[in-house]
């Protein structure tokens, strides 16, 4: 069967369009995520409970951003810190053959954090999952991360170069850009997700009789 190849251009303005109209619901999920940081038992279920929001967006389910407090994600902080190790170390052994091959192998363990939270399988379940839904696309992958990465340095530079005499100014703008720019990577890893994961998963089921 061949590769669906994902398009960079449309993946990127559909993923602003989502990560933007849930803004306000992303960014106090973030602020929320951020004020856990200090407690390390409840941040890492709050991280658990980030890592659902690409799947939750792909589905066009509305964002709560209180959500990231249920207990039922700090019962899977085990496996999350397996899954964790396991693509830590991956992409470490991978860069010991210098950088590219690391960069290839992110990008193919990329969506295995989404796939644990949202399918409820195991770390090298999720590891497998991600790495076949990926292939043939980390080129696409890389393209689009790069663009993105382009976009929030060519708009946050204008706008502080804008401001740069009004120091609080630009301090506030700093921080309300990384909110939104947070918001729009969000959305852009839904349709990411939803692209190469969901609907190649849903075309693989068989038909309701």
């Amino acid at each position: 069967m061949e590769t669906k190849k994902l398009a960079v251009i449309e993946t990127l303005a559909e993923g602003l369009k989502i990560g933007l109209k849930n803004l306000p619901s992303l960014i106090l999920a973030t602020l929320l995520w951020v004020l856990t940081i200090w407690i390390p038992y409840l941040n890492v279920g709050t991280t658990i409970a980030m890592q659902t929001i690409p799947g939750r967006l792909a589905k066009g389910e509305i964002i709560s951003p209180l959500f990231i407090f249920e207990s039922k994600y700090r019962r899977d902080i085990a496996g999350f810190l397996l899954l964790f190790a396991f693509v830590s170390f991956t992409t470490y052994m991978a860069g010991l053959f210098m950088l590219i091959p690391a960069i290839v192998v992110s990008y193919a363990l990329s969506l295995a954090f989404y796939i644990f939270v949202d399918e409820d399988v195991n770390a090298i379940e999720a590891l497998r999952l991600s790495n076949k839904a990926t292939y043939g696309n980390k080129w696409n992958l890389f393209f689009i991360g790069m663009m993105y990465l382009l976009l929030v340095v060519a708009v946050t530079a204008v706008l502080v170069a804008l401001t740069y005499k009004v120091t609080w100014l630009c301090v506030l703008i700093c921080i309300a850009l990384t909110l939104v720019f947070v918001a729009a990577g969000l959305g852009i890893d839904a349709v990411i997700y939803n692209e190469l994961y969901l609907k190649e998963k849903a075309s693989n089921e068989p038909a309701a009789e």
